[in-house]
């Protein structure tokens, strides 16, 4: 499961959750998902691991593209 937290327009602290990669993957492919690309993350976690990104919702699918995900299964 990934589970983001960020702050929206409004500085208020939104959490979107995702069952597995291939899904947040779809949504990001599809622009399924409302979330602006400048929205600053709060927190990323991977399966319950925190994976200390720092940036904004727009970067996490190329930050993820370049983690070792499998350590977290």
């Amino acid at each position: 499961m990934i589970e983001i937290t960020y702050l929206d327009a409004s500085k208020n602290e939104r959490t979107v959750t995702f069952e597995s990669y291939d899904d947040f993957d779809r949504s990001q492919q599809a622009c399924l998902i409302g979330v602006a690309d400048y929205y600053p993350v709060q927190k990323l976690t991977y399966n319950g691991h925190d994976l200390d990104y720092h940036g904004t919702y727009g970067d996490i699918f190329f930050y993820l593209k370049k983690q070792d995900l499998s350590q977290y299964n």
